[in-house]
């Protein structure tokens, strides 16, 4: 199998949580775990310190290893032990004594974060739901009472905010680290968060030089990185910070006025709300400078990818689905949606399609308790808010719950008010748990349910467009067992469990059918599969990638990016994502912060920790001993507190113990609290610091429910003295930072067709230009000596092109040469109104055709054939008597294909016809004389032969009558008016004569392009040249690499510090891959899929090896990183 290395290691899926994270496991004699470490020979080896710890925890002396049956009064352990088969015969009696009693109704189930085992969700989720860890186990039943921990997380951030706005949620988004500038870690801190992937991947992007800005009360261990910017905000004002940032954009007209004015609705109303949210009154409200927020809201605008780091931290507070849906809509008017290195919209073709028939729906959705408490809530998770269970149970409205069923949860730990939660559960007539081990619940339980650890499971886990076996790794321990066999019993036990897989092997076959793959072709494959998808688009809302219709726009009632969500207003809820002040701050309860001066924040995450369940694992401890309250310096020296003295920590609600951590790493006025404390197992100090004694049920955001952890008014007094040896840390996953700025890696340049760098022999030249200021159309000195330099210059374009000098004609580059030379050609006179061209021109000329035909010009474009030649027969056939002026390019910029420019226009001339041909590409690469082909116009661009950009040429053999485009002054023989550049124009003299000079550096440069299409063509199969072999400038190489993204690995080797291009232009989000290739038969996806490599003499052997290195090194190791861009 795949995860099979030797008799005593394996490599599998660590067992400890439902992250995925890829480790290898080591057995001891016994067969046991011995140790687990992270797998490093795949792209999710990111084990945090719980996984590191596995043995300890599989092996933990607090494990349940058999069901269990209470004998004491409810409040106590007191539990004997008793078999699986009395366990399910006490549940099941009591759940149908209790349904001929009260009704099916009477009965719940209460899913915590343990059901966040892939399966569970996939297969118990109600009907009709998009993302939730609910349970239909009591649907067929008759209950309609499904809840959960979504009330507590996730739902706020991940579905209502972004899906009521922009009709997508998080697990259709991704922020694009790999690709942004600038990363802004808003309300989520990486390195305390697990799984460690954002970690990971912002020290990746910092090491290649992209910002870090840190919006928390805390400064954070990315917020220490050398130039990261840490902005301390006061707990619960995010909103009003968003709203400001956007009001900066609008007054400033930084923002995608294109995206506003077309795709939004709800701007102009939003616009006039914002201006409440001036610099200055941001600052009165958050507590940061209005000049910093000035600077961030041009720095957010001018970035080129902000990606963006959020996530919980944004959903404690009063108005918290309106603060998250302000950030995303800060995102969208910045021009960083769906591009680049910003926040973008998955494909959904490259997500693993699990099979989701079978969903129950729920049998009577409108009778859940407290269905229309939180309607919005209720109908994007199909359960009711789990914040009303207390009322239904004690105060039996609207009827009475009288059983309840946990699965993986702490509900008094997680809960506020915690008093209130041991009440309420200790009024249920009936109270089952399923866990690991005993939690503050479990006193309240009737029955205990062991539940096995993921090592000892058979499952599977998802990433992106791969599926992989969750494979078993030891035998349950005890007689602990699969969480998702213990419900699929119940079910089977209730009479239906035909409803739910009951083997591991149908539940693996059940989530394949319809993906393409047999549980024996992923057995076969080694326990792990890949489908394949489609390439990455941008704004996918300008082609109609994100509506099921195919339309333009988004998946939102109004089809628009809904500033104004019309899904709230439909709820009776402000539409606009206004701001609400915490009803619990220093702003808005002023006496009562005379007594709690302090703003209260908890709940931040840590690595050592999940959730209540590893206070008791030894080496787990030893890294945050006891709980904490992180204060201020200068907060601690007013009320007389020192570094790891035991305080009491007050909030109107009741006061716990907890230990000083005195940094100045968190904002003055402002504390954070350990959460997690509360469970019955390990160290009494944390046994004894629930924090949720502190918090207020009464508080929450109105849409969502979520209750307020993190803007309420608190004060810290000591209590006596402690031991600062415990106080450790925050919990951050490694104290350890980079000690310098990222390093400079020399760059290697593979874009020549794009534009070059100024040689510097041409940058000396212009340095010294600059200082002859005078006009060269004047008679005094200064004026001719700056004569008499453009004249020079104009002799050196001649002697490149080997013509006089009279030929040449300034311009302000190639793009204005080719329309100097077809315009002033077709407005020249004459009665012919034919002109042909080819379909794999430069856009100045395809553009300037398309125009001139609205003058009633007509225009034959000619196709290529498969190597990128227009054969001269092809021309022949297309030739008129009025045919005017035939023009094709030299070479092409993109396949650098040469034209038979000599057999071409010798046919135009041989029909009365002049000849143009765009040289743009290929001066500097191929030597270059007009007679040879016997052209009548020849453009040339100084940027792409080592002069500066702004200035080019137009070769015009003599006797050619032609119009000019800019009227005035008698410069440039009264072809074009206006006083020269004569900095330009000494530039571009001296480039021709370096080119003149390095043409026969080009043999050279040829070999090491075809070195890299050998090597490319052995990295990828199926690799395929573009253009003809040997008819092709020395320099150019562009090449399909079948399934690989051009525009991803454009990307990706830009972070290795190699620039090149592809096939589209991604960062304008177009759709349209190039016009070129398409023209030579390419398909769309193949275009997509080329990379062009254009060399110059300066590039070494040293760097191609280099290169050929990046590229294998990025194509082997990360494929699903280039391939398609996955949820994260």
């Amino acid at each position: 199998m795949h995860n099979q290395s030797t008799d005593k290691t394996r490599r599998a899926i660590c067992g400890i949580c439902s992250a995925g994270c890829w480790a290898e496991v080591t057995y001891d004699q016994d067969g046991k775990i011995a140790s687990v470490k992270s797998d490093e020979s795949s792209p999710y080896n990111m084990l945090c310190r719980s996984g590191q710890a596995a043995r300890e925890i599989v092996y933990s002396p607090h494990r349940l290893l058999y069901p269990m049956r209470r004998t004491g009064p409810k409040g106590s352990f007191d539990f004997e032990r008793i078999s699986w088969d009395a366990a399910f015969d006490i549940i099941v009696e009591n759940l149908q004594r209790i349904k001929a009693e009260s009704g099916p109704e009477a009965t719940a189930i209460y899913t915590g974060s343990g059901s966040f085992e892939l399966a569970l969700c996939d297969i118990f989720q109600p009907k009709g739901v998009s993302v939730s860890s609910a349970s239909s186990v009591l649907f067929p039943f008759g209950s309609p009472n499904t809840l959960g921990v979504g009330a507590l997380c996730y739902v706020s951030f991940a579905m209502i905010a972004p899906h009521v706005t922009m009709g997508r949620m998080f697990i259709n988004t991704f922020s694009d680290i790999e690709n942004a500038e600038m990363i802004l870690i808003w309300g989520k801190n990486p390195a305390s968060h697990a799984p460690l992937t954002d970690l990971l991947r912002i020290q990746e992007a910092h090491r290649r030089g992209a910002k870090i800005v840190v919006i928390d009360p805390r400064q954070t261990l990315l917020a220490k990185y050398p130039e990261a910017e840490w902005i301390p905000i006061r707990p619960g004002t995010d909103g009003a910070l968003a709203l400001g940032l956007c009001n900066i954009l609008i007054e400033e007209e930084l923002h995608d006025e294109t995206f506003a004015s077309q795709w939004t609705a709800g701007f102009e109303e939003f616009s006039s709300y914002v201006q409440h949210f001036r610099p200055e009154v941001v600052a009165q409200i958050t507590g940061i400078p209005a000049d910093t927020v000035i600077r961030l809201a041009r720095r957010i605008a001018a970035t080129r990818g902000v990606a963006p780091v959020m996530y919980s931290g944004l959903e404690y507070s009063d108005g918290a689905v309106q603060a998250i849906r302000a950030t995303f809509v800060l995102w969208a008017l910045a021009g960083q949606l769906d591009v680049p290195g910003g926040l973008c919209f998955t494909m959904p073709e490259n997500h693993f399609p699990i099979n989701r028939d079978g969903h129950l729906e729920n049998p009577a959705p409108r009778k859940a308790a407290g269905h229309n408490d939180f309607p919005v809530y209720t109908a994007y998770r199909g359960e009711f808010h789990a914040g009303i269970l207390p009322r239904a149970v004690l105060e039996k409205k609207p009827y009475p719950i009288r059983l309840l069923l946990s699965l993986g949860a702490s509900i008094i730990t997680s809960w506020p008010q915690s008093g209130l939660w041991e009440k309420t559960l200790a009024g249920l007539d009936f109270f089952a748990c399923i866990d690991r081990q005993l939690t503050a619940d479990a006193a309240y339980a009737d029955i205990l349910l062991p539940a096995a650890t993921y090592y000892e499971i058979e499952s599977y886990m998802v990433y992106g467009s791969t599926f992989r076996l969750r494979e078993r790794i030891i035998e349950p321990v005890g007689e602990a067992r699969n969480d998702f066999f213990i419900m699929a019993e119940l079910a089977e036990r209730l009479g239906y469990g035909h409803l739910y897989p009951q083997t591991e092997e149908e539940l693996l076959n059940h989530v394949l059918k319809g993906s393409g793959f047999t549980l024996a072709d992923v057995k076969k494959a080694g326990g792990m599969v890949q489908k394949p998808g489609v390439m990455m688009q941008y704004k996918k809302w300008e082609k109609g990638l994100l509506r099921s219709d195919g339309q333009q726009g988004f998946d939102t009632p109004s089809g628009k990016f809904e500033i104004a969500s019309s899904i709230l207003e439909e709820y009776g809820y402000a539409g606009l994502p206004v701001y609400a002040e915490p009803g619990e701050s220093p702003l808005s309860q002023p006496e009562l912060a005379k007594e709690f001066p302090l703003v209260f924040n908890s709940g931040a995450r840590s690595n050592v920790d999940l959730h209540a369940l590893h206070h008791t694992v030894p080496d787990l401890q030893k890294d945050k001993p006891v709980p904490t309250v992180m204060l201020n310096t200068l907060d601690a020296e007013e009320r007389g507190i020192a570094n790891g003295d035991k305080i009491l920590l007050k909030t109107k609600r009741g006061q716990v113990e907890m230990f000083a951590y005195v940094t100045d790493d968190i904002m003055q006025g402002a504390i954070e609290a350990s959460a997690m404390g509360g469970a019955p197992l390990g160290p009494e100090e944390w046994q004894r610091a629930n924090v949720n004694q502190l918090t207020d049920l009464t508080r929450y955001d109105p849409i969502s429910g979520f209750p307020v952890y993190k803007a309420l008014l608190c004060e810290v007094s000591k209590a006596g003295a402690g031991d600062v040896k415990n106080i450790t840390g925050t919990g951050e996953h490694s104290q350890r930072r980079p000690s310098a700025s990222v390093a400079k890696t020399h760059r290697i340049y593979l874009d020549h067709n794009a534009t070059t760098p100024v040689a510097s022999e041409v940058r000396d030249v212009m340095v010294a230009a600059v200082e002859l200021f005078g006009n060269a159309s004047s008679l005094y000195a200064e004026g001719r000596t700056s004569q008499k330099y453009l004249e020079d210059a104009r002799r050196r374009i001649a002697l490149l092109l080997h013509c006089t000098a009279r030929r040449i004609i300034f311009t302000g580059g190639g793009s204005e040469a080719n329309n100097l030379a077809i315009k002033g050609i077709a407005f020249s006179g004459g009665k012919k109104h034919h002109i042909i061209t080819s379909a794999i021109e430069h856009p100045s000329v395809l553009n300037t055709c398309r125009w001139l035909e609205k003058q009633g010009f007509e225009v034959t474009c000619l196709a290529p054939d498969r190597e990128g030649i227009v054969q001269p027969q092809v021309l022949e056939r297309a030739m008129r008597s009025d045919t005017l002026l035939v023009t094709i390019m030299t070479a092409n910029n993109e396949t650098g294909v040469i034209q038979p420019v000599k057999e071409l226009a010798a046919i135009a001339h041989a029909r009365g016809s002049l000849f143009h041909t765009d040289a743009v590409q290929a001066i500097g690469k191929i030597p270059m004389d007009v007679n040879e082909p016997d052209v009548d116009l020849l453009s040339l661009s100084g940027h792409k032969f080592h002069a500066s950009k702004g200035i080019g040429a137009l070769y015009i053999r003599k006797g050619i009558p032609i119009d000019a485009l800019v009227h005035g002054g008698k410069q440039e023989q009264n072809l074009r008016a206006g006083t020269e550049n004569v900095v330009g124009i000494m530039g571009i003299g001296k480039a021709a004569e370096i080119a003149l000079q390095n043409v026969g550096e080009m043999d050279r440069v040829a070999k090491l392009r075809d070195r890299l299409e050998l090597k490319l063509c052995e990295f990828v199969p199926g690799a395929k040249r573009n253009g003809h072999k040997t008819r092709r400038l020395p320099n150019t190489l562009n090449i399909t690499l079948p399934g690989i993204r051009g525009e991803s690995l454009v990307l990706a080797l830009d972070q290795h510090g190699i620039s090149c291009s592809s096939g589209s232009a991604c960062r304008s989000g177009s759709p349209d891959p190039s016009h070129a290739l398409t023209a030579m038969g390419l398909s769309a996806e193949e275009a997509h899929c080329s990379l062009r490599l254009s060399l110059g003499y300066e590039n070494t052997e040293e760097e191609i090896d280099r290169v050929l290195e990046s590229i294998g090194e990025i194509i082997n190791s990360r494929k699903s990183t280039i391939r398609f861009v996955s949820c994260r």
